[in-house]
């Protein structure tokens, strides 16, 4: 296994292993590789996106999607996306392409990683040493 930054020689094969990944429980997601494209080429468009990607046999079996989010006094690296392809799920990838991370982002100077997560995964964040803050996520359809 192998842990690479992301280029965009790698966005299709990214946005299919997303796909893949949010085809089963708890998401049941239908995503076509058009929507996934984008959603791809519209976190890393983000201002210094940046990607990991987990590499078998030369296929993605997993990513991590995010982009350097500038606050008042320090940058935060908040992650939009994390996945891992269903029959690989579970076997510490995610795990690895956070860890991957951590310098990357020590040598930009963030100090801070943040994310949104469902409930079910909340458990996983833990152990990779993600804690609970006071913010809530608010929505509304218009």
């Amino acid at each position: 296994m192998e842990f690479q930054l992301v280029t965009a020689q790698d966005h299709t094969a990214l946005a299919a292993a997303m796909a893949q990944a949010y085809s089963e429980a708890p998401w049941n997601e239908s995503w076509s590789q058009e929507r996934a494209l984008r959603r791809v080429r519209g976190i890393l468009g983000n201002y210094q996106g940046m990607g990991l990607k987990a590499v078998e046999d030369g296929r993605v079996v997993g990513g991590l999607l995010g982009f350097v989010d500038p606050y008042a006094d320090e940058d935060f690296f908040y992650i939009s996306e994390l996945f891992v392809v269903p029959e690989r799920k579970k076997q510490g990838i995610g795990k690895q392409l956070m860890q991957a991370l951590e310098p990357l982002l020590r040598d930009k100077g963030i100090a801070v990683v943040q994310l949104m997560s469902i409930e079910p995964n909340e458990a996983f964040y833990a152990k990779c040493g993600l804690e609970k803050d006071s913010v809530s996520v608010l929505y509304k359809r218009v």
